[in-house]
């Protein structure tokens, strides 16, 4: 006899459409009908997903010891401020904006939290390699063909041959490969065999540089080599020897194509992409309002409404409403720093602990790197991401919409809730 309906619903069901949701993200607005493009597959998976959960909540209950951690109180505090935001916010339009982006992707991440013991991991990574074979091979039928995805803004750029995939512009898809690029390499150096999925793996880590070079977006250069930096020192020595190997072959190949000239003259027209793209970093002409000049600008401008505000923040999504009054200087009205935004939008408190939180969750994968759990080398790829992310951060614009940052939070307490359940049930 097959079990009753609720327990299936939190076995079966539940994580199914987890699973379908968090695959579905990664594609974005692109899965959609174009004259319905803000009802996309994500959109329709996550309400069917809210739906099974409050199903579930009416049938089985609802575990309050889950939700007692500093995640959940941080969590669910930063949402209650941000409505709170509201009696001062100049624009409310704006604010309810905001609201519902923040509250939809903390609910993913509590979401991830909660149901941790029924999610398996090893479809997680399943569905993270996967998708991150896919933006690799349309990102270069994207650079091949000098065509792109309806949902793609490179035309408006006046870009050529250059890489967006599911995203809207070529930052946001530099940040994604980079910030899950420590999950693919987890299949290179844990599987001491060649299988389908290391071989998959390695051919998406190497021919996902070549494209995070064409993206052009430099910060994402420099979280590229972070995150490659900090994975090395954190994981063993067998993996690290496998880890030095494959990069060692890859790097020998890559000399013998040069010195042959049998790249004719590629590796040569990158290096002075990638020089040129370093050197623009320490370029601070006002004159010319350069890049960097305009992102200081931002700052100094984000920083001076907030002191307008007393450091209580200006109000969720109202960033952009004050920094129109600017955009003579500016020309840009998005902070286009992820911590900025925080700061300006919600206050030096929310920020202060914005920052606690992510080191604490930092200190809770550390814990679990030193273990032999499963989840071990999964825990060194969040740490490896997030300390990209400082500075990939810094790339996009709009990062409270983008639901890869929310979902890398999701897959971090994901893992510190589910070594706690089953360090806990050993225990017992």
């Amino acid at each position: 006899m097959g079990k009753p309906f609720h327990f299936r619903l939190k076995e079966r069901y539940l994580p199914f459409f987890i699973y379908l949701t968090f695959m579905a993200n990664f594609f974005g607005s692109t899965l959609a009908y174009p004259r319905l493009s803000y009802l996309f597959l994500y959109r329709i998976f996550l309400g069917l997903l809210f739906v099974l959960i409050c199903i579930d909540i009416i049938l089985n209950g609802i575990e309050i010891k889950k939700f007692l951690n500093f995640s959940s109180y941080f969590l669910i505090s930063w949402t209650a401020y941000s409505l709170l935001s509201f009696l001062w916010a100049q624009d409310i339009k704006n604010a309810l904006r905001d609201q519902v982006f923040l509250t939809a992707n903390i609910l993913v991440v509590l979401i991830f939290m909660y149901y941790s013991n029924y999610v398996r991991w090893n479809v997680l990574e399943n569905i993270i390699l996967s998708s991150y074979i896919i933006n690799i091979i349309v990102g270069y039928w994207e650079v091949v063909t000098d065509r792109h995805l309806w949902t793609s803004k490179i035309p408006l750029y006046n870009l050529h041959r250059t890489p967006s995939t599911f995203f809207s512009n070529p930052n946001d898809f530099a940040t994604y490969l980079v910030l899950y690029l420590p999950f693919i390499l987890n299949f290179i150096v844990r599987e001491r065999v060649f299988t389908l999925r290391k071989i998959a793996a390695l051919f998406a880590a190497i021919f996902s540089v070549p494209l995070l070079i064409l993206t052009t977006s430099r910060a994402n250069y420099i979280g590229f080599v972070l995150a490659l930096i900090v994975y090395f020192f954190l994981i063993e020595k067998l993996e690290k020897r496998e880890y030095l190997k494959y990069s060692l072959a890859i790097f020998l190949f890559l000399v013998i194509l040069t010195g042959f000239r049998l790249d004719f003259g590629l590796f040569s027209k990158i290096g002075q992409m990638i020089s040129t793209q370093l050197s623009s970093l320490f370029d601070f002409s006002a004159s010319t309002l350069s890049s960097n000049v305009r992102r200081v600008l931002l700052i100094v401008y984000g920083l001076s409404f907030l002191y307008d505000y007393l450091f209580f923040g200006v109000g969720s999504g109202n960033s952009r409403v004050l920094m129109e009054k600017v955009r003579q200087y500016t020309v840009n009205v998005e902070l286009h720093n992820w911590f900025m935004d925080v700061l300006v939008c919600y206050g030096i408190i929310v920020f202060v602990f914005y920052i606690i939180w992510i080191f604490y969750i930092i200190y809770k994968l550390l814990q679990i790197r030193v273990t032999k759990n499963e989840l071990r080398l999964p825990a060194v790829s969040v740490i490896a991401s997030i300390a990209a992310f400082g500075f990939s951060s810094v790339s996009s614009s709009k990062m409270i919409e983008m639901r890869i940052m929310w979902f890398l939070f999701a897959l971090a307490v994901f893992i510190v809730s589910n070594f706690q359940g089953s360090e806990g049930e050993q225990r017992n």
